[in-house]
């Protein structure tokens, strides 16, 4: 059987949280995704011995077992959102549902578990069909940047994830296409106010031209000694975000680079918004609290017009009690 690029895909399976690690069929395809070669879980070591003779090694060994990698999305879509969110922020999340729309609040706790959920995620071809258990995301980046010559303006999203292994399966036959409702660029609207309890209410319009939000989620893998090379369970550790933005150098952009001399917190909000559902769009809503890192005016420049660039490092608000929030709506009620 020929290896054909055609029938190369990635679909998942949402694993049980009490039993993270225990490999589960596919139950969606996961479309979209960027396809590349099928990660490495293991780095022999060729250990090096006084011989006697013309050669280093007679020996090697691995010692440990760990998958990571990047998933990427060049052109995603709203329908994805609830897994990312899920198995990287906050898990075990039931979506408020109406008519067809269900909204996920994605509020990760400050103080306790965020229970995140696992995916066992299968790949490969029409020849040979691998999967990665225990997988969780690392990083989260949603990014997009605003066409001005009437061209593409997707949405892409990059996660950086870690599994336990690489296994030899056959894939989980049998599954459809997902609805896939894609995310527009130039849909994405910014937004600033003082004080996190009026997060997304203030519009800075007329300004953005590129973003990039990203999430550091603080998972990792811990290993113990056990019975098993691969890592043992997980940890949860410290959450941070970075809001990174290409702006208009008007007076709303040059107001941020006040705020980065004055060393000003605000809420920051970035949203996405998509066809109507029902009576609500698609939507994906990403909120952090900070303050400028950096703010570059005449950073660059766009048919005469000069951009500022803007990085705002996210921080804990000690009012209201947070730094990021996320929370989408999608016409699907499971991950």
């Amino acid at each position: 059987m020929a290896a054909t690029r055609a029938f190369s895909k990635f679909q998942y399976g949402q694993e049980t949280i009490s039993t993270h690690g225990t490999a589960v069929a596919a139950t969606k395809i996961l479309a979209g995704a960027e396809i590349k070669g099928v990660p490495i879980d293991r780095k022999p070591q060729f250990i090096e011995d006084a011989l006697g003779v013309r050669a280093a090694s007679a020996r090697s060994k691995v010692y440990e077992l760990l998958v990571e990698d990047t998933l990427s999305l060049p052109n995603a879509y709203f329908q994805v959102l609830p897994m990312i969110f899920s198995c990287g922020l906050k898990g075990g999340v039931t979506p408020s549902t109406s008519s067809g729309e269900h909204t996920w609040a994605f509020t990760p706790s400050m103080t306790a578990s965020n229970t995140p959920d696992s995916i066992t995620l299968e790949m490969g071809d029409d020849t040979q069909a691998y999967e990665v258990e225990f997988v969780m995301f690392k990083s989260i980046k949603v990014s997009g940047e605003i066409a001005q010559d009437g061209g593409e303006s997707p949405v892409s999203i990059e996660v950086e994830y870690f599994g336990r292994q690489v296994t030899a399966t056959t894939f989980t036959g049998s599954l459809s296409l997902p609805a896939m409702t894609t995310m527009n660029a130039k849909l994405a609207r910014l937004y600033k106010d003082a004080a996190w309890a009026n997060k997304g209410t203030t519009e800075i319009a007329s300004t953005l031209r590129a973003f990039e939000f990203e999430i550091m989620t603080g998972l990792h893998p811990k290993f113990f000694g056990d019975a098993n090379r691969y890592f043992s369970t997980f940890g949860e550790s410290i959450i941070g975000a970075m809001l990174t933005l290409t702006l208009e150098g008007n007076a709303s952009a040059d107001a941020i680079w006040d705020d980065f001399i004055a060393e000003t917190a605000a809420a920051y909000a970035l949203k996405i918004n998509g066809p109507t559902i029902s009576s609500n769009p698609h939507a994906l809503n990403m909120f952090v609290y900070g303050k400028p890192e950096s703010v570059i005016p005449l950073n660059e420049e766009s048919s005469g017009n000069n951009l500022h660039a803007v990085v705002i490092h996210g921080m804990y608000d000690t009012t209201g009690a947070q730094i990021v929030d996320v929370n989408c709506v999608t016409d699907v009620n499971t991950i």
